[in-house]
């Protein structure tokens, strides 16, 4: 049971600093890097559809209520995704001591 409660905690705390640095990345103009620290968003956002405002030489996309929501969903999807590898890290580590 502890160590669902370090992965959990190690989760949330990984998660959280993550999307510290994303928004420090972007603010710093690196939207690129940003996107990679918080891979999870795009994954959900990839899947979200975005409605086109401009013409079809020059499309210009316009996010949805549903974009706002992918991003939300994405905070606890880091949530479970690093605190699984945290809880497999300490499996692992206890198995080799």
């Amino acid at each position: 049971m502890r160590d669902v409660i370090k992965a959990s905690i190690f989760g949330i705390a990984f998660t959280l600093l993550l999307l510290t640095g994303a928004f420090v990345a972007d603010s710093a103009g690196h939207s690129g890097l940003a996107r990679v620290i918080f891979w999870q968003n795009g994954l959900l956002q990839a899947a979200v559809p975005l409605n086109s405002i401009g013409t079809a030489q020059e499309p210009v996309y316009e996010g949805t209520p549903l974009n706002l929501m992918a991003f939300v969903a994405s905070i606890p999807l880091g949530f479970i995704i690093y605190g699984v590898a945290g809880y497999v890290a300490l499996r692992f580590r206890q198995r080799g001591t």
